[in-house]
């Protein structure tokens, strides 16, 4: 196996860097990581509570960049598009945005249901 040249490895990790450098893509990450599967409506109803009014197009682009990123999966069941997180990608999600986001997060959570 051909290892990655320094160039290429530090490219790969300033872009998984600028995955999570907007708020908005950190906490849909998040949220979805926590929850396991997400309707869209729920993560845009969670969000609008959390940050307020949320432009459908805004969380659609959001939503897009972590889906062409590899971290998360789309799903359609009886129409409704559900979100996932890849297989394995919970914990990068965990070390990129922090443990404690994460663990907040379940707080949050736990605490509405």
């Amino acid at each position: 196996m051909k290892s990655l040249s320094l160039e290429k490895l530090i490219q790969e990790r300033s872009e998984k860097c600028n995955l999570f450098s907007s708020p908005l893509r950190s906490f849909i990450a998040t949220f979805i990581a926590v929850r396991g599967e997400v309707a869209w409506s729920e993560l845009k109803t969670t969000l609008e509570k959390y940050v307020g009014s949320i432009n459908p197009n805004t969380l659609s682009f959001h939503i897009g960049v972590l889906l062409e990123a590899g971290f998360i999966d789309k799903l359609n069941i009886k129409g409704q598009p559900r979100y996932r997180i890849m297989e394995n990608k919970s914990s990068e999600i965990e070390r990129l945005v922090g443990i404690d986001l994460v663990r907040k997060m379940k707080e949050e959570i736990e605490n509405e249901d």
